[in-house]
């Protein structure tokens, strides 16, 4: 198996390779009661939402190289049965997996635990077990949020973080990750040194005992300068910090390394938990954005604190607003409204996910087709829009010709879990 080279300096730059996660026995079994802790506003039909997320994926893989689960990495990641052994022990470090749950993971092949870990392990599993003693009558709770690859780790450039998760529903999946970076055969040549951002080994190792939060959907590569990251509902300003600091270190020995970070200062809501929820870009000039927090006529349109990686110590400043400090940093970006001009669309388009576009290549992106207040202005500003059907149905065509499309995906079932396009995927390189 080829090596596979950490590369991420852009989001528009042509998709290489990425990882995604099909939804799988984790949120078929998820009931009513589990929801609010477990971060989901309504239950998944699961077989609906496997087909829409796999037409989501051969979208995908019109573009890019390689589409890969992340199931599947981690089970490559734990063929060794020492490494598999010290993930149950750091799991049950992490979560305080009782010492009977423990024994029956160390008792199962690689893909067992994977499946086990993901997906959960009922109580039935354990006849002795009274069910009403047991919240959610899971031994291992199930996992449904690794559909939304794009939080729980991060390729920064040429190195990654693991991040850390503002929520309990979330907190097993940065291990997972760092289990595939560190251990799977195509990403394990990667050193220390390439992880920028790490809270999860020292919490194991009892270093701290209060993490800090940051989730990859508030981090945005927008050059080989430039990496904007929000400070939101689910990630706080220390841990961009520490970000900074390791970036800034590393920038010391490596002069292509990033010169600037900005930190957009979000509202504390879950409407927009992240910042690629109101902010991506779409093309080497334009991003698509929620009106409200970017136009500098508005009430409340977002601050942004910049944070100068290119001395000894981090420099700040602050600017009125993201798109004026990216100018700033030589990034004229012409935003395109999520909603278009009517203000009641923008936030009932936001909602479901139109701002969350996923670039595949410059100006070629794809979104939920529900959202069609956005469509219309994405069209407005020169992107064919054409359905994922009409993109797979003519082998022939090629979404590389030089031309921007919006590729819509009929996401009925995924939209309801409350992320976008952007949101399911995790790039690991781009040209």
């Amino acid at each position: 198996m080829q090596p596979i080279q950490l590369s991420v300096f852009s989001e528009t730059a042509r998709l290489r390779q990425v990882v995604v996660h099909n939804p799988g026995p984790e949120v078929d079994q998820m009931v009513p009661a589990m929801m609010e802790k477990l971060l989901f506003d309504d239950i998944l039909h699961g077989d609906r939402a496997r087909q829409e997320h796999g037409l989501f994926r051969q979208v995908v893989a019109r573009v890019a190289d390689e589409v890969l689960d992340v199931q599947d990495l981690f089970v490559e990641a734990l063929q060794n049965e020492g490494v598999k052994l010290g993930f149950i022990e750091d799991l049950r470090r992490l979560v305080g997996l009782p010492d009977d749950s423990c024994n029956l993971l160390r008792d199962m092949t690689a893909a067992g635990v994977a499946r086990s870990v993901i997906g959960g392990v009922p109580w039935d599993d354990m006849p002795s077990h009274t069910r009403w003693e047991q919240e959610f009558d899971y031994r291992v709770r199930p996992i449904p949020n690794l559909l939304f690859m794009r939080d729980p780790a991060s390729v920064i450039g040429d190195g990654y973080s693991v991040n850390s998760m503002a929520t309990w529903a979330r907190e097993r999946e940065p291990l997972i990750l760092s289990y595939v970076f560190r251990h799977h055969p195509r990403l394990r040549h990667h050193t220390e040194q390439d992880r920028w951002f790490d809270q999860v080994t020292p919490l194991i190792k009892g270093e701290i005992k209060a993490p800090v939060s940051l989730e990859g959907g508030d981090i945005l590569v927008l050059s080989r300068k430039v990496l904007v990251v929000g400070c939101s509902e689910r990630t706080q300003a220390d841990a961009i910090h520490l970000l900074a600091e390791s970036l800034r270190a590393h920038r010391a020995g490596d002069e292509g390394s990033f010169d600037h970070l900005l930190m957009v200062l979000m509202p504390k809501k879950r409407s927009a938990m992240h910042l690629d929820t109101i902010f991506t870009r779409t093309s080497e000039d334009e991003c698509l954005v929620f009106p409200p927090y970017f136009l500098e006529q508005s009430r409340e349109l977002l601050n942004v604190t910049s944070i100068d990686l290119r001395h000894p110590e981090l420099r700040m400043s602050t600017a009125p607003s993201l798109l004026r400090a990216l100018r700033a940093v030589g990034i004229d970006l012409k935003p395109i409204f999520c909603g278009g001009s009517d203000y009641i669309m923008q936030q009932r388009e936001q909602w479901t996910d139109g701002a969350n576009a996923f670039c595949l290549a410059p100006g070629v992106i794809t979104s939920y087709g529900r959202n069609i207040a956005t469509a219309e202005a994405l069209d407005q500003a020169g992107y064919q829009v054409l359905t994922a059907r009409e993109v797979l149905d003519d082998p022939g065509f090629s979404l590389l010709d030089g031309k921007k499309y919006l590729v819509q995906i009929q996401a009925g079932e995924l939209s309801r879990a409350r992320g976008g396009p952007r949101c399911m995927t995790m790039p690991l390189s781009r040209d």
